[in-house]
């Protein structure tokens, strides 16, 4: 059968087929835009099976996709321009003109004969071969031969877009120094999400990571600090550099590269003194702080050096942006310098600020020059730039909303949302990490959207994306914790990246890639079961789960625990007596009922077993919303409709617990919208009908009739109560709260 003929009949299958429900969908991160299943039987790889590329813009990608199914595969998998006859072919092509100017949109369609991976670039090819690997077995991501002996995908017809163009994470070797390997594995690691862009921060105070030929002592001084055994750094040779950035290339994700200007820059004042505003000698710090020192801005020598070092970066970086930082000035050097102070007389410059914003438009107008365009923090937004100009918008939302409705380009990086630095919960157990702002949970990281409310139009389309940032600077906070021993490799401190990335670069994936109303926070996390298990395989660090366990109040005042495990193939274990659980503890999956809860402890263990999560340890705390009763539930962010009415239960079995008047309460506890109630009924036993109350109210910053009363007059002993309310956060998922019971008129 000639390939177009295979595709026509495909996409006639699929467009007869019904959309892919939840319980049957393959589990894809970040969510497929459309994913339907065809009827037949899977495509299974076997000895005979060819990867074909049907123009040489696919050879590259099929040659990556064949590197990637042999090992755990052990099977031959040749690659080749002619299919073989009688062989199953996984056939790759860049002839989709279904995916005309849209360069990372694909689609997959796999029957049980041939799998066709069609786009219209190889950006969008090597996306498809990504969401390929997730439609086989997890083990497929392992570089040992697997036992496995059946490999199969799917009969499904898959059609996919992002919905951002820019969606990236942000590492940072400046304040602590990151080897290659690491930064290859990384860059697989976001090549699996398809993130596409990987932004560098090879600058700031305490280390300069690239290497700048004219400028040998950037390197030989200032990537180094400490003595002896104490001795840390390292940098980037220019090969480096070509390696790293070819290698993101060909998977789909551009390297930008932050050197920051004017602050953050001591690592080149130490190297070379003249570059600062009183020639002083400095040391390479070892703790983090932000310094004063900037390079001085009426220095003609120090604008010589700026174009110098900009002119090796834009060889070795093909990126549209630089991204030159800007944020965290401090200007008491330059307020008595007197070169500075000249420079300001002669621009007709005000202060400071303004030289700062001279500054930045100046190198704004040097990378125009060489066909390249600044992205910096959002304080260069007040710096006179360019509407040409990048925005990463960090700690003032209101630069998004004005930089993207003047014609900027903005990113996302909101520290609320996307910095990983910080934990992911207060839980005991958590490594240190960043404190000056709360946790990004999971739930942060997954419930937000790139685009600022009202937001429309053409502004709304200067949004580029999301981006995920690592921090480093707990390694010189923390240190004796964190940081590799002499001697011990770098394991300790790429596993601790490992944990703070992932599950929540997940997350962010799908933020950027997935439309609004197709993400849903509890889908997600049924998804992401599957993904772990990927994860283990591919032996990243990444922080498991706590078991997500219910715990119910019985008549009696006893507890009874009901587990779902968050990891496929891990396990929930449990100890009553307050120790930590153990690869030998007892597995909780069935409902335990205990008479208390003070020495419980669970956690979960991954697949391989080796490796646990947190614990789980219900606390009874001191009921503050006593004068409303007694605790019914919680809602999540996620849990709720989307501005529409979403039935929602709360179990009140032993909180009923005779005939009588119940008032039941919602009080809103955080998120960024308020729920809205639409009404609630009462049911025993899942069927019977015991009494509604309807009525619409809202609690959030807040309350209206929230509050709502019902009625039980045939009480049956033994019976179950569940309380269903139509609930929603009133623009948005993004609420949590508590539900309370009181017995009583």
């Amino acid at each position: 059968m000639k390939l177009c003929q295979l595709s026509l009949l495909a996409l006639l299958a699929a467009s007869l087929s019904p959309l892919v429900n939840a319980q049957s969908a393959p589990a894809i991160v970040p969510n497929p835009q459309q994913m339907r299943l065809i009827a037949g039987k899977p495509f299974t790889l076997n000895p005979k099976t060819t990867i074909v590329y049907r123009d040489e813009n696919s050879k590259a990608v099929a040659n990556l996709l064949a590197e990637a199914l042999r090992p755990a595969t052990g099977l031959p998998l040749p690659v080749a321009r002619i299919q073989p006859k009688n062989s199953r072919a996984i056939v790759l092509s860049t002839s989709g003109k279904l995916h005309k100017n849209r360069t990372e949109s694909y689609s997959l369609l796999a029957s049980e004969t041939e799998i066709l991976l069609t786009s219209s670039s190889p950006r969008g090819l090597f996306n498809a071969t990504q969401t390929l690997l997730q439609l086989l077995p997890p083990e497929i991501h392992n570089l040992k031969k697997s036992t496995r002996k059946t490999w199969s995908i799917p009969a499904v017809s898959i059609t996919d877009a992002p919905s951002f163009p820019w969606r990236g994470m942000m590492l940072d070797p400046a304040r602590y120094f990151i080897t290659k390997k690491y930064i290859l594995r990384y860059l697989d690691m976001m090549a699996l999400h398809k993130l596409n862009v990987l932004h560098l921060h090879l600058i700031d105070d305490c280390g300069w990571r690239i290497e700048i030929k004219k400028y040998p002592k950037l390197t030989e001084v200032g990537a180094w600090r400490g003595k002896g055994e104490n001795r840390h750094g390292g940098f980037y040779s220019q090969d480096d550099i070509r390696e790293m950035v070819a290698y993101a290339r060909a998977r789909n994700i551009t390297i930008v590269p932050e050197i920051e200007i004017p602050a953050h820059t001591l690592s080149a004042l130490v190297a070379y003194p003249h570059l600062g505003c009183f020639n002083k000698k400095f040391t390479m710090p070892s703790r983090h702080s932000i310094s004063p020192e900037l390079y001085c801005a009426g220095k003609e020598t120090t604008w010589k050096f700026l174009e110098d070092v900009l002119t090796e970066v834009c060889d070795l970086f093909p990126s549209t942006f630089i991204h030159i930082g800007g944020d965290e000035a401090k200007y008491q050097r330059w307020d008595k310098c007197p070169d500075c102070q000249a420079r300001m007389k002669k621009e007709g410059l005000k202060n400071a600020h303004e030289l700062q914003g001279w500054m930045t438009t100046r190198i704004e107008t040097i990378l125009k020059a060489k066909g390249r365009r600044i992205i910096g923090w959002d304080e260069i937004l007040h710096c006179g730039v360019s509407n040409k100009a990048g925005i990463m918008t960090w700690h003032k939302p209101s630069t998004a909303v004005e930089g993207a409705k003047r014609g900027n380009p903005v990113v996302m990086s909101l520290v609320r949302h996307t910095y990983f630095d910080t934990p992911e919960s207060k839980l005991p157990g958590e490594p240190p990490a960043a404190t000056w702002t709360p946790p990004v949970t999971l739930s942060k990281a997954y419930n937000w959207h790139p685009v600022p409310k009202g937001l429309k139009g053409a502004a709304a389309k200067n949004i580029l994306g999301p981006n995920g940032c690592v921090w480093n600077d707990r390694f010189l906070h923390n240190a004796d914790v964190l940081a590799d021993k002499p001697g011990k490799g770098t394991s300790t401190s790429e596993a601790y990246i490992d944990y703070l990335s992932l599950p929540r670069m997940a997350a962010l994936a799908e933020v950027g890639w997935t439309h609004q109303d197709k993400r849903d926070f509890t889908d997600f996390k049924n998804r992401m079961r599957s993904i772990y298990k990927r994860y283990d395989q591919l032996a990243y660090n990444y922080r498991i789960p706590v078991p997500d366990i219910t715990v119910k109040r019985n008549s009696d005042k006893s507890y009874t625990l009901t587990a779902t495990c968050p990891v496929a193939g891990g396990i929930i274990r449990y100890t009553e007596n307050g120790t930590t659980p153990t690869a030998t503890s007892k597995p909780l999956k069935e409902p335990l009922t205990l008479a208390n809860l003070s020495g419980f402890r669970a956690a979960t263990f991954n697949s391989t077993g080796k490796r646990q999560s947190l614990l789980f340890q219900h606390i009874d705390k001191p009921n503050k919303y006593a004068k409303y009763g007694t605790l019914v539930g919680k809602w999540k962010s996620g849990q709720v409709g989307n501005a529409k009415p979403k039935e929602v239960t709360f179990d009140a079995t032993g909180l009923i617990d005779g005939n009588g008047h119940y008032t039941i309460t919602f009080l809103y506890t955080s998120g960024k919208f308020r729920l809205d109630i639409d009404g609630i009924k009462v049911v025993r036993n899942d069927t019977v009908h015991v009494d509604k109350d309807i009525h619409h109210g809202f609690t959030g910053r807040s309350h209206k009739n929230n509050t709502y009363k019902i009625n039980v007059k045939n009480y049956e002993t033994g019976a179950s109560f569940k309380i269903k309310a139509m609930i929603y956060g009133d623009q948005g998922t993004d609420t949590n709260g508590v539900v309370l019971i009181k017995k009583g008129k």
